[in-house]
């Protein structure tokens, strides 16, 4: 399911199908993320702290549905940074888009970081 058309479904749907993630994504890791937050563990604990504890764990959630669909990693970096204006490029610290997306559930869920 890594299609061009699925990929740009998906691209164009990104923040109405998920919703709190794309809040998280887009209002935490936007163009200037890190003048605001020293790492990128810190801006999704800064999403965390500031977010209702509904949207902290719909954001989870929307991380689990995202990475079920069935796309390959370059897919899910593309629907990052095109769908959710995500400025974080998680192989530039040696990420998969994957890993990253469930580093960040891991972090958000109430066991998490």
């Amino acid at each position: 399911m890594n299609g061009t058309i699925d990929i740009d479904i998906a691209i164009d749907n990104a923040a109405t199908e998920y919703p709190a993630l794309a809040q998280l994504l887009a209002g935490y890791y936007h163009q200037d993320w890190q003048e605001d937050h020293a790492t990128p563990d810190a801006a999704v604990h800064a999403f965390a702290r500031d977010a209702s504890p509904d949207t902290v764990a719909s954001a989870a959630a929307d991380i689990d549905r995202l990475t079920g669909v069935g796309f390959d990693d370059a897919g899910l970096a593309r629907v990052l940074a095109d769908g959710f204006d995500c400025n974080y490029v998680p192989v530039a610290n040696g990420l998969t888009a994957a890993g990253w997306l469930l580093h960040l559930r891991d972090l958000l869920r109430p066991s998490g970081g």
